[in-house]
Order: structure tokens, then C-alpha cells, then sequence
């Protein structure tokens, strides 16, 4: 199942390691390319700080992960549910493998902007967050509901943490032509990456505005949809889990 709920074809599972790769213990393994014993290092303290945080966030014990840090000549071969390798550079989870992997390239595509000292960990706890959320079924919701929750995650570990954003966000482009809702693909990379900001911005004003509690709301109440969720019923559930106010601090935010 993506991302959206939708079914896709797996492949049968199998193990995330290429031959050849390296095992850095921690919450959560990561598996490595020798030479990238660094940046291993780097992610995998991410990892840690990460899945901490949002087990606290979420109130739940984090789910059984691998995360893959690959080398660009080996990207065709890691582990996917596509027959097709996805677009070098850009991080995805999986659960083509046993247990389920956080795939994460050595070299991070350039349409991820801004590029702050907050870049790359904010990009790795996005990853995460859909792996707490994708532990269980979710049903289809529309695309921006699907990546605020965990853009928004992402900006609640970083205030956990103690990771400055204050530059990330604001080299934020507010203004690029369509709101969250208004998005609509077909869409370049330039677009998409727009689109993932433009939520970022909003999960951080959300959580300035009502605290990370919403979170834990947000991620139980997307778990327990039974039906294929729409437009209208996806902004019930935002504004019920933001709280008393929601809909009509929704309402302000030109994001929205």
C-alpha cells in the first residue's frame, strides 16, 4: 500500500542490505556503503533523537525499521515496491523488506530546498514519521493531508530536539502560486517540493498555535477511518484534531 492508501504491487520481501554494506547499531540499525561511514553516523544519530521524540509525540513505541543510507551507483538496486528505481536523491519508505526500511540516498537531490543545516534531518524524521504511521493500514486521504502529518512531525522533533528552524523557514517560499488544497499534479520536482514547504510552514504554525498534542489526535483519528477519506472529510479531520478554534485558524492561514 503507498503512501496514499492506494494498493501497489510488492515485490516478495527480502533483506534492505546490499552485499557488501555495514551494520551501525542504534534505535534504529542503519545499514551503510563502507565509505559512508559518516554519514551513517550522522543519520542514525537523527534516527535516535527521532524515533525518541515521537514516540513521546505520538504516545506509542516506535515500529521495527531499518534505514538504508545508499550509495549513488548502487541506488537502481535498493529495495522498493516498484519495479522502477525512484528518482535518485530522493529518501522513501518501504515495505518491500523485512523489517520494513528508510532509504535514504548519499546524495540528496537538489530540488530539496532550502538547504539549511536543517535539511537533512528534517528529511529523515519526515521518512520516520510515515513509518509510525504506515505501521498499521491508513486508508486514501487526499495528498496534502498525507504530508502535513509527517512535515508537521518533522517541525514537532526539531522544537523537541532543540534544532533551530528559524533559517529553514524562512527561506520558505510562502507565496508560490497554490495553496496545500489548490495542489494538483501532474507536477514538476520544483512544484512538488513547494508543496512540501508550503505544509512544512503550516505544521509549524499549527504547532505554535496549539502545541504538538494534535499530533497524537491527528495520527489516531487517520488510523480509524474506515472509509476512503475526501476533501471536505479531510479538513473535518485536521480541524478536530487541531481543537477548539481549529477550522477558523485554518481558514486564516493562506497555506490552507
Amino acid at each position: 500500500m503507498g503512501r496514499d492508501g492506494s494498493a501497489v504491487a510488492t515485490p516478495a520481501k527480502r533483506d534492505a542490505s546490499p552485499p557488501g554494506y555495514e551494520r551501525l547499531k542504534g534505535e534504529v540499525p542503519v545499514l551503510h556503503a563502507p565509505r559512508l561511514a559518516g554519514l551513517a553516523r550522522g543519520v542514525g544519530g537523527y534516527l535516535d533523537r527521532g524515533s525518541g521524540a515521537l514516540a513521546k509525540i505520538l504516545g506509542e513505541d516506535p515500529p521495527e525499521l531499518t534505514a538504508l543510507v545508499v550509495a549513488d551507483e548502487d541506488w537502481r538496486g535498493a529495495p522498493r515496491e516498484t519495479a522502477h528505481p525512484y528518482p535518485p536523491g530522493l529518501p522513501y519508505f518501504t515495505r518491500s523488506v523485512e523489517p520494513p526500511a528508510l532509504v535514504l540516498p548519499e546524495t540528496l537531490s537538489g530540488v530539496f530546498k532550502p538547504r539549511t543545516q536543517a535539511t537533512l534531518p528534517l528529511t529523515v524524521w519526515h521518512e520516520l514519521a510515515h513509518a509510525f504511521l504506515l505501521r498499521g493500514e491508513v486508508v486514501r486521504a487526499p495528498a496534502w493531508l498525507g504530508e502535513f502529518v509527517p512535515q508537521a512531525a518533522s517541525v514537532a522533533v526539531a522544537r523537541r530536539v532543540g534544532l533551530p528552524l528559524e533559517e529553514h523557514l524562512s527561506r520558505i517560499d510562502r507565496e508560490p502560486g497554490f495553496t496545500v488544497r489548490g495542489f494538483r499534479g501532474p507536477a514538476g520536482a520544483a512544484e512538488q517540493m513547494s508543496f512540501q514547504n508550503l505544509l512544512l510552514a503550516l505544521g509549524a504554525a499549527a504547532l505554535e498555535r496549539f502545541g504538538e498534542g494534535f499530533l497524537r489526535r491527528l495520527f489516531r483519528a487517520l488510523r480509524e477511518e474506515k472509509e476512503v477519506v475526501g476533501e471536505g472529510r479531510a479538513g473535518e479531520l485536521l480541524a478536530g484534531a487541531l481543537g477548539p478554534g481549529g477550522w477558523e485558524w485554518l481558514a486564516s492561514r493562506p497555506e490552507f
